[in-house]
């Protein structure tokens, strides 16, 4: 997620910060801090009404040996990256998108191969159905399931976010087990919910994580199945393979994380697109008729921008922000392994990440607007760290919001020179001295989203991350510092990481001893020395 919508939104929420607005509004016109931005006024959620179950959909046998299709979706030189998750998490989705009196309808099944990568016998999989988050504010329901060709009787947890599913037999580590769901989504035109990231407008459908997605089993924990609140990111999940048909009416454009291999008529004036993964943690579709396209190539990376009508000159803007930000973190981080990145002018309140995907918001989508171009920079370095590098996002946001802030930096030093890398810098430990000025808790990082306030969850996981790794860059060097980000990108694709594994990473790539430092910003976490923990504080651990 964008880190100025989640300041605007949540640093001059909280009672303390009431009169902060008019403050930094002064101290911006003497020449201090920047412009308060506008907030927005979103439209009520509306949660739709039931769907009825439709037919069932009779789902053909899937070769789960079959890796080929989805090399497809890769560079050439990591189409090899594919053959790792021959056991990893598997999706096969048939979904058909209509449009019923107001309300945009997806009506899907899928076959979904787990396997037990862990050392613990399971005797349920959970799936969390996002849509029912009260942020997204859609409904999805799953009315029928099937383990192994068996029908069984599953139970929702969590208000209706996790669907355990129980498995007669229990699955011992290093089985499989396939899960066959048939499920719906539904969106009231015209519902805008939180950041607007889900939902049907001016004729575009928008559905993140729009299928029964596979949480995350933890050992010593179990399986994932909290609910995250409306201020930061909701999804934790690993990576896997996606296979989708996904039907439309035929004058749609239909925009999804993966590589659309074909298209062929469906009948009734619909279109099925069939579309691939790499691995990738979830899946965003976006379909519309009133979309246009353009494309760029960095190397053998397709990036297209989608946009609305009026919007090509800002499409043409997007185009160069993004290929450029590509090519940077390609050399700054590593090489971004897929096919393509899609960016998409969507009716979101600022910008959003997901695998191989971003959107940005029609409202700052014009010509020359300087947030659209830190928009879409960040969305992008969002492409390494939460998409290839994954992490639970609502227990531990700081690993990917903090590190993907920073890369607007980077992105900034390279395009536009030492100057403009300064100004940003400087602006951010303003807004960082200013809060700490104001008596405001200076939190450590390493905490979940919901150990913040919404008045110091922005300025703390959005400014202070970003100064933690500048300072880290002081420290170390440029050069030391870019071969650290480098070895942790290389180490972790693919993975879901801890705090720990940022240490070790720069630790291991420099040699030295940061344990002190990262105690000092990110705070207490396992894995971390502790002998750099005050002997109170040290004292009081269990």
């Amino acid at each position: 997620m964008t880190r100025k919508n989640v300041i605007w939104l949540t640093l001059w929420a909280g009672l303390m910060f009431a009169g902060l607005s008019a403050c930094a509004n002064a101290a911006s016109e003497a020449g201090g801090l920047p412009t308060l931005a506008p907030t927005m006024t979103a439209l009520p959620p509306v949660v739709p009404t039931d769907v009825p179950a439709a037919d069932p959909i009779a789902l053909p046998p899937v070769n789960w040996d079959d890796l080929d299709p989805f090399r497809a979706a890769m560079r050439p030189a990591f189409a090899g990256d594919i053959d790792a998750f021959a056991t990893r998490n598997r999706y096969y989705i048939q979904a058909r998108l209509t449009f019923e009196e107001g309300v945009a309808l997806l009506r899907g099944a899928q076959r979904v191969r787990y396997t037990n990568r862990s050392a613990d016998t399971l005797r349920e999989i959970v799936f969390r159905l996002y849509p029912n988050l009260p942020a997204l504010a859609g409904r999805m329901v799953v009315y029928q399931t099937e383990v192994n060709g068996v029908p069984v009787e599953t139970a929702l947890a969590e208000r209706d976010t996790a669907l355990i599913v129980p498995l007669e037999t229990p699955l011992a580590p290093g089985d499989s087990v396939e899960i066959t769901m048939q499920f719906s989504v539904a969106a009231e035109r015209g519902m805008y919910a939180s950041y607007g990231a889900f939902g049907y407008q001016r004729e575009v459908f928008s559905g993140p994580e729009w299928y029964p997605v596979l949480s995350v089993y933890e050992e010593g924990r179990g399986w994932w199945m909290e609910r995250a609140t409306p201020t930061g990111d909701a999804v934790y999940s690993e990576s896997g393979l996606y296979e989708v048909f996904f039907t439309a009416p035929e004058n749609f454009v239909v925009v999804m994380s993966g590589t659309e291999l074909d298209s062929f008529p469906a009948g009734e004036g619909m279109t099925t697109h069939h579309i691939v993964s790499g691995p990738m943690r979830d899946s965003l579709v976006v379909a519309s008729p009133i979309l246009g396209k353009t494309t760029d190539y960095v190397d053998d990376i397709a990036v297209n921008v989608y946009y609305w009508p009026g919007g090509e000159v800002a499409a043409e803007q997007v185009l160069r922000i993004a290929s450029d930000a590509v090519r940077i973190f390609n050399e700054q981080f590593g090489p971004y392994p897929f096919a393509e990145l899609d960016v998409v002018e969507t009716f979101n309140f600022t910008g959003i990440e997901y695998p191989g995907m971003i959107i940005i918001a029609d409202r700052v989508w014009k010509p020359g607007d300087e947030f659209l171009e830190t928009a879409t920079a960040h969305e992008v370095g969002h492409q390494w760290f939460y998409s290839v590098i994954g992490n639970n996002q609502v227990d531990h946001p700081w690993l990917d919001e903090s590190l993907t802030s920073f890369t607007e930096y980077v992105y900034l030093r390279e395009v536009y020179g030492e100057k403009r890398f300064k100004d940003a810098t400087q602006s951010d430990r303003d807004w960082y001295n200013y809060y700490k000025g104001t008596g405001a808790p200076d939190l450590p990082l390493n905490l979940p989203v919901a150990a913040y306030d919404d008045s110091n969850y922005g300025v703390l996981i959005y400014v202070k991350g970003p100064l933690f790794y500048l300072e880290l860059e002081r420290l170390l060097g440029q050069e030391r510092f870019r071969a650290a980000l480098q070895l942790y990108y290389q180490r972790h694709r693919y993975e879901v990481v801890t705090s720990a594994d940022v240490l070790r990473a720069f630790e291991d790539a420099t040699g030295e001893d940061l344990d002190a430092i990262f105690y000092q910003w990110v705070g207490e976490f396992e894995g971390l020395d502790p002998a750099v923990i005050p002997n109170e504080r040290a004292q009081a651990q269990p």
